[in-house]
């Protein structure tokens, strides 16, 4: 259930934003509901006016999760802030007095106000200057509360803002902790995927290579790329470019084996590392590919288009020296080039032609 009312509103916005606006709503009614009625036993309010205006409020709150789910997520967020603060400023005012206390919840605005527009100054900051005018409201209200306090109410009631402080900013630090952490999880990911095929990238590769080098007890590398891939940029758009991209890799992942590391090393450059197979496999392997690819068309706006790849393998089990593995695997890929396209070639015999599609 509460699953459910955090998710409101989350299909279209930015989830992590709207997720933490109806929390706040979720946290805050308890919290609001629990101020009015102790200060209601204590100051043995029974005025209608207190407890139609406080009715009003837990309603006005609960329309920043109405605003969510029709997906006006800034709207909401405004509306809620608005609504904390003119609660506050008129408890501190009209019910309580400023030796109540209760104006020290306004605080709590600032971490929230950075927290969920951290994209757009211009609200952020219009919430910040309506702090101000709160703050400004109370100080300088006429001090004649509807419920003056006696000190042991005085002492009650910042115990009071004590514990709600201490909740809002708990979970105003959880939070940001979660905005954190989360941020160091995509940085980390952008460095070590590439975005638009989903695989790892050349330098992590390379990283991982580097952790394996001394353990492994032999190394292939395949690298090859797409055939005539300037021609399909050119004759049918960057866009179908990358599709083509998109359809290779998958074409490929389906006949990886777990171990083997695929990466794209840039463009239409892709390199497979498989450590600790035999060189008859890793030729095996490269003709699968090669065949896989020249005999799935890649399907575009209604057409079918013809790709195919040509590859370099380099294979060793002594050194194991990436770069030295590189140049072999790019000089075999050139060779295959030459050849024809759509084959494979090895640094250790024969050129192989795959099976033509």
């Amino acid at each position: 259930m509460l699953n459910k009312i955090l998710n409101i509103g989350t299909s279209k916005g930015k989830r992590h934003a709207v997720r933490m606006t109806n929390l706040f709503v979720v946290i805050g009614l308890p919290l609001l509901a629990l101020n009015v009625i102790v200060q209601a036993l204590e100051h043995n309010i029974t005025a209608i006016e207190f407890w139609l205006v406080n009715g009003l409020v837990v309603f006005a709150y609960t329309l920043t999760l109405l605003f969510n789910w029709l997906n006006q997520n800034d709207l909401a967020r405004a509306w809620l802030l608005t609504v904390f603060v003119l609660d506050i400023t008129l408890a501190s005012t009209r019910w309580f007095g400023i030796e109540s206390f209760i104006f020290f919840h306004l605080i709590v605005i600032y971490p929230v106000a950075f927290l969920l527009w951290q994209e757009k100054p211009s609200i952020r900051n219009a919430i910040l200057a309506l702090i101000s005018v709160a703050f400004f409201a109370v100080f300088y209200w006429p001090s004649d509360p509807m419920f003056p306090s006696d000190v042991e109410q005085k002492r009650s009631s910042m115990g009071l803002v004590f514990i709600n402080c201490a909740i809002l900013l708990s979970i105003v630090a959880k939070l940001f902790s979660i905005d954190t952490q989360r941020a160091h999880r995509h940085l980390a990911e952008q460095a070590r995927i590439d975005p638009l095929t989903n695989i790892l990238n050349r330098r992590e590769l390379e990283r991982q290579l580097d952790t394996q080098c001394e353990s492994v007890l032999s190394m292939a590398v395949m690298l090859f790329d797409i055939d005539k891939f300037k021609h399909i940029n050119d004759q049918y758009g960057h866009h179908t470019g990358d599709d083509a991209l998109k359809h290779v890799v998958a074409c490929v992942k389906q006949q990886l084996p777990e171990e083997a590391m695929f990466a794209r090393f840039g463009g239409d450059e892709f390199c497979i590392l498989w450590a600790n197979c035999q060189r008859q496999h890793a030729q095996d392997l490269a003709n699968i590919i090669v065949k896989q690819v020249a005999e799935k068309p890649c399907s575009v706006n209604d057409q079918h288009l013809a790709i195919s790849i040509s590859m370099g393998i380099a294979f060793e089990t002594q050194r194991k020296d990436l770069s030295r593995l590189l140049i072999d695997a790019d000089n075999a890929m050139y060779a295959a080039k030459r050849k024809g396209r759509n084959t494979f070639v090895t640094t250790w015999a024969q050129p192989s032609q795959a099976v033509p599609a």
